[in-house]
């Protein structure tokens, strides 16, 4: 015969209140999210970037072939042809005066210099349409504390072991990524992600101690539109149709000389690049804050 140990009246309603009260965190939590959700637009989203001036610091790159203007987060890079020079000057007042030319004439011993002189605009994005939307296999990690000290792999390899197990309320992770602020998780199977977020918070061991991280839903993004319009560069003018007559270092003097005197419209120099006759430069571009 075998006995059977049944539970007292008191330990089954304590019992009951310890479901309720489960039952009660997880539906709060459940409704936070669903706020998020609806404060997160799945729609398109316009924004406009900020106006930054932009100002030549002297460095270009050469090579023999480059592409269009590139344009990223941290600076412009506009391409130089082969026979040009860009001019940059202290004052923007300056460069208008110089432009008011269109061509020069530059004195050279024995002979001159014929050159075009133009104005300086850079592509600069001013809008860009945004749609995003929740991403039903994928989950985003946060919450690390400070001097965690794991190196990238270890600390992808210790979640990816503890999201894995399904007693955690997770399953087979098959991509993992570090972004800044947390780390992307994604799951082969439908469901993992969005109950991971329901519960919202684990106890994760990293290292010698147990953290305490938030997951919650990864939103994808994917530019649907931008908007592009030429922005001039005040205090700079290109200088064209360089004749192959001198070379670089000699050409760059003249060409400063001729610019800063005030009876040929110019004023101080900040910088002179040249790019010779068959061959091609990069100049960069960064914001005055940069």
């Amino acid at each position: 015969m075998c006995a059977q140990l049944l539970p007292t009246g008191s330990q089954t309603v304590s019992a009951l209140q310890a479901l309720q009260e489960e039952q009660a965190r997880l539906k709060k939590r459940l409704q936070e999210l669903q706020r998020n959700l609806r404060d997160c637009p799945q729609g398109k989203v316009p924004f406009p970037v900020p106006e930054s001036p932009l100002v030549f610091r002297g460095h270009f790159q050469k090579g023999k072939a480059t592409a269009k203007s590139v344009v990223s987060h941290v600076r412009i890079c506009y391409p130089l042809p082969g026979g040009s020079a860009l001019v940059t000057f202290d004052d923007p007042n300056v460069a208008k005066q110089v432009l008011q030319q269109k061509e020069h004439q530059i004195n050279v011993e024995g002979f001159r210099l014929r050159v075009q002189v133009q104005p300086l605009e850079l592509p600069m994005l001013t809008t860009i349409q945004v749609s995003s939307q929740m991403n039903d296999h994928r989950v985003l990690v946060s919450g690390f504390p400070a001097g965690l000290k794991l190196s990238e792999e270890e600390l992808l390899d210790k979640l990816e072991i503890f999201f894995g197990k399904t007693k955690n309320g997770g399953g087979d992770v098959e991509m993992r990524e570090l972004l800044q602020g947390g780390v992307m998780l994604g799951f082969t199977e439908a469901g993992v992600a969005q109950h991971l977020c329901q519960m919202g918070q684990f106890m994760v061991p990293l290292g010698k101690k147990q953290s305490c991280l938030r997951v919650s839903p990864y939103m994808s993004g994917k530019i649907q539109k931008a908007e592009v319009r030429p922005q001039p560069v005040p205090q700079s003018v290109l200088v064209l149709n360089i004749p192959d007559v001198l070379d670089g270092p000699e050409l760059q003097d003249i060409l400063e000389i001729h610019f800063q005197k005030p009876t040929r419209g110019g004023g101080e120099v900040e910088a002179v690049t040249v790019v010779p006759p068959g061959q091609r430069g990069l100049a960069v571009f960064t914001s005055k804050s940069g």
